[in-house]
Parts: C-alpha cells; sequence; structure tokens
C-alpha cells in the first residue's frame, strides 16, 4: 500500500458484512455486519482485527506474515479476490472466502485440494543427467522467461476468479498449479516429462485465456504469457489429450497454409476414416464449412505468417 493513501472513510467508520459459516454445525451461511473506527491506511486485516479483538466476535480468519509474502490471508472483497494484509480497505465492505475452495470456518478455506495437486505435478526438479559441479553454470538468460512466475506467492487468488476450474467436473488444475509446474518445465536443469504432466494432470488445454486470473493476481504476474502459453507449447508437441490434437493441428494448418481454416482444424483433430466424413458432413450441414473452405489455401498475408510461425518454433 502507498504511504499517500488516504484516509479510508470520511465519515470515520467503516461497514463491514463478514460472511459467516462452520460446516460442521451450520446448514447454509450468514452474514454478520459490524461498524469499526477508521483509521488512515487501514488495511482490510486490520478492520478484521478489529472485529476480532476490540469487538470480541469470534470470527474465523487467516494471516501470517501481513507483507505480501505467505499468500494466506486471501479473501474476497465485494466480489473480487484480495490480499487482506496488503489491500487497503473500503468504507462499505462485504469479505467472504475466495471462491473454488472448501471453506474451514468463515473465512478460512482449505488448501489441501491444492497442495494435492501440485504433489501429482512433480513441484521439484527431476535431474537424471549428471550434476556439472558447483558452482553450476546457469546463465540470467536461462531464466528470463520465468523470472516473473517466481513471484507467486499461492495465494490461489486466481483459483479463485478462473471460471474453468470453478467447473468441478473440468479436470483443469487451475492456474496457480499451471504457473508452479510451468516455472519447472522452462527450467533447463529439470528433466521430467512436464509435457505430459501438463496435457494429462493438469489438463492445460481447459485454459480458455480469459485473463481473470491475471486480473486478480496481486503480484502481477502474466499468467497466461508467461505461464499457461509455454506450457501449451510443449504440451502441443507431444500430447496425446484432445486438447494437444486441436492445438496441434491449428498450429500445422496455419504455419503450412498461412491462415487458420477452422474445418481442416476441426477435421484433422477429430476422428479419421468415416468418423471424418461424418464430422464434415455435420459442419458442411449446419453451415459452418463450405467445400471452398476445405480445399483453399490462403491468401494475402499467407506468407507473413509462415514466417512468424518458424520463428516461434524456435522458443523453448
Amino acid at each position: 500500500m502507498s504511504p499517500s493513501s488516504k484516509p479510508t472513510s470520511s465519515s470515520g467508520t467503516i461497514r463491514v458484512r463478514i460472511r459467516r459459516f462452520d460446516p460442521t454445525v451450520d446448514a447454509v451461511p450468514r452474514f454478520e455486519q459490524f461498524e469499526v473506527p477508521a483509521k488512515p491506511l487501514m488495511r482490510i486485516i486490520d478492520v478484521l482485527d478489529c472485529v476480532h479483538e476490540d469487538l470480541q466476535v469470534d470470527i474465523g480468519y487467516r494471516w501470517l506474515c501481513t507483507s505480501k509474502k505467505c499468500g494466506t490471508c486471501a479473501v474476497k472483497v465485494n466480489g473480487t479476490p484480495k490480499l487482506a494484509c496488503w489491500d487497503e480497505a473500503l468504507p462499505d465492505m462485504t469479505v467472504e472466502p475466495i471462491d473454488n475452495v472448501p471453506v474451514v470456518r468463515d473465512l478460512v478455506t482449505s488448501r489441501a485440494e491444492y497442495q494435492d495437486m501440485l504433489a501429482r505435478v512433480s513441484p521439484l526438479l527431476v535431474r537424471k543427467r549428471d550434476y556439472p559441479g558447483f558452482p553450476e553454470p546457469i546463465t540470467e538468460t536461462q531464466f528470463a522467461s520465468t523470472v516473473h512466475l517466481r513471484d507467486c506467492i499461492q495465494c490461489l487468488a486466481c483459483q479463485s476468479a478462473c471460471p474453468v476450474f470453478a467447473q468441478k467436473d473440468s479436470g483443469f488444475a487451475g492456474p496457480a498449479i499451471l504457473v508452479q509446474l510451468s516455472d519447472l518445465a522452462q527450467d533447463p536443469r529439470d528433466d521430467a516429462d512436464r509435457a505430459d504432466l501438463a496435457d494429462r494432470v493438469a489438463q492445460v488445454f481447459k485454459c480458455v485465456s480469459c485473463y481473470e486470473c491475471e486480473r486478480v493476481c496481486p503480484t502481477e504476474i502474466p499468467i497466461v504469457g508467461e505461464a499457461i502459453e509455454p506450457l501449451k507449447r510443449i504440451a502441443r508437441r507431444s500430447g496425446a489429450s484432445s486438447g494437444a490434437r486441436r492445438a496441434r493441428a491449428f498450429w500445422e494448418i496455419a504455419r503450412d497454409e498461412g491462415m487458420v481454416n477452422g474445418a481442416k482444424v476441426a477435421l484433422r483433430a477429430g476422428k479419421s476414416g468415416l468418423g471424418a466424413l461424418a464430422l464434415g458432413f455435420r459442419l458442411w450441414r449446419r453451415g459452418k464449412i463450405s467445400f471452398a473452405s476445405v480445399f483453399g489455401k490462403g491468401g494475402s498475408g499467407s506468407d507473413a505468417v509462415r514466417r512468424a510461425h518458424q520463428a516461434s518454433e524456435k522458443r523453448p
């Protein structure tokens, strides 16, 4: 928070509605409203402390560092994930637990599902080559693409905002997991099959690039551009899932023809033989493709697209 921040409220009072819920005793959540004295530079955590300590209300909330390092204090304020220890309190706030994670009590959420999934993607370096000795020859350039990923404090704000992760049957691991996985996948010392983990376990191709994760990230990590897209590029080359096949077909057709041909992507990424013919007929009957789109070639600008694809293929 900036030292030049203005006082939180001109009226001298902060009104806060806190979502209360203990799944061991409560049937449904409820909201309780409190008023606390406003002070300059007051943070969300300060308001919660006032309710707990001064008003002596036994609310459940979590914090450790109070300095934007541990990520444990994330809550949802007026519908948006925030760090309670860092973001300024508002004159009128509704504070809830972050979405898409189980609630332990009130504002405290469980990190067990996140930690279980993190374990499934092997969150440590896997080294199969002989250690070259100390100091290990590592250059700044080798780690330039992942420098922002190491700013992640695992607060799970991105998981809370992700619309795909919100669908519990999607199988998508969520952006927080993909940040950790991508950091390792782009590490030149790592020898694990991160392509398979990204494709099969984390299901990276379920990401729809809506950028909600980046919008709410308190450390402003470019999650889509520097974590998820590199993972998709790695998984596309050898992945076996339908998402990997579609990405591969999209890439190869754009590379070869200098244009995106939706009909060919659908046919190449789908079934073969009679299955492909049936798919093509359905697409044609619904007006999604024409014979010209199937057999057409790239037009103006195709050569520039091909050159751009050739250049991008040189990236790791």
